[in-house]
C-alpha cells in the first residue's frame, strides 16, 4: 500500500494505532502500536497482513506479516506467505516523510531487499474521493486537482 506515492495519504494516530488512508482507492492500513507481533504461522492471511509498530526515537518501525501470496508484492515481485515487511518511517525534513522498506522472503529472495519511498507534505490539503470508474481528477504538484481532458483516459 504504501508504494502507491502518486497518491496522497493520511496518517491517522490514535490510542493504540496508527491509521493511514490512501487517496487511491481509500485504502486503509492499521498499524497496532506497541503490541507483540503474532507468530506468522498465527496470523491469517490478507490483503495487508498485520502490522505491529513502536517509536524508536522519532521514528516509527512497523512489521508486517500475514500478507496473501496472491496480494501483488512491490513492482508485482513474487513472494511466498513467508514474506516479512520491516519499516522505519520518519520525517527527513519538516516536508519530506520517508518510509524506509525491507522486504524479507527466505522463499522467494536470496537475501532481504531495502528500498525507500518519499512523500511530501501538502500544507492543507483535503483527501479527495477516488473512484477508479470514470474518474478525470487528479493532483498536480502544486498540490491542486485538476481534470484530464476528454478522451485522455481512452
Amino acid at each position: 500500500m504504501m508504494s502507491v506515492a502518486l497518491y496522497p495519504i493520511e496518517i491517522l494516530p490514535t490510542a493504540g494505532q496508527i491509521t493511514i488512508v490512501t487517496e487511491a482507492f481509500s485504502e486503509v492500513r492499521r498499524i497496532y502500536m506497541n503490541v507483540p507481533q503474532q507468530p506468522m504461522g498465527d496470523v491469517p492471511p490478507g490483503y495487508y497482513g498485520r502490522s505491529v509498530g513502536k517509536w524508536d526515537g522519532d521514528t516509527l518501525v512497523v512489521d508486517t506479516i500475514g500478507i496473501k501470496s496472491t496480494v501483488p508484492a512491490y513492482q508485482n515481485m513474487p513472494h511466498s506467505e513467508q514474506m516479512r515487511i520491516k519499516e522505519k518511517i520518519y520525517f527527513a525534513t519538516n516536508e519530506i516523510l520517508r518510509d524506509e522498506i525491507t522486504i524479507e522472503d527466505p522463499v522467494v529472495l536470496e537475501k532481504p531487499w531495502t528500498f525507500t519511498i518519499s512523500y511530501k507534505r501538502i500544507a492543507n490539503y483535503q483527501m479527495l474521493e477516488y473512484i477508479c470508474e470514470g474518474n478525470r481528477y487528479y493532483v498536480d504538484e502544486n498540490g491542486q486537482q485538476k481534470m484530464l481532458p476528454s478522451g485522455a483516459l481512452n
